[in-house]
């Protein structure tokens, strides 16, 4: 999983931050996958760090709505 920067996720559009988000969420779901069929030494640290960035992509795409919103009501 190549590291997605605050600089790139700021210039995505909405919608490529969904994608985004989805991709990270089956990643993890893959990663957990693995983890019952096979035990991984590394589950923790990927399992955290995917879970971060999935909360990063979120949090970008919430402060986009929020200026969305923002710009529309002013």
């Amino acid at each position: 999983m190549p590291k997605t920067t605050n600089a790139e996720l700021a210039k995505m559009t909405l919608e490529q931050i969904a994608i985004k988000a989805d991709e990270l969420r089956r990643e993890l779901f893959q990663l957990r996958l693995r983890m019952v069929s096979s035990p991984v030494k590394s589950f923790p640290t990927d399992q955290k760090n995917l879970k971060r960035a999935i909360a990063r992509v979120l949090t970008h795409a919430n402060q986009k709505i929020a200026a969305d919103s923002e710009t529309r009501s002013v």
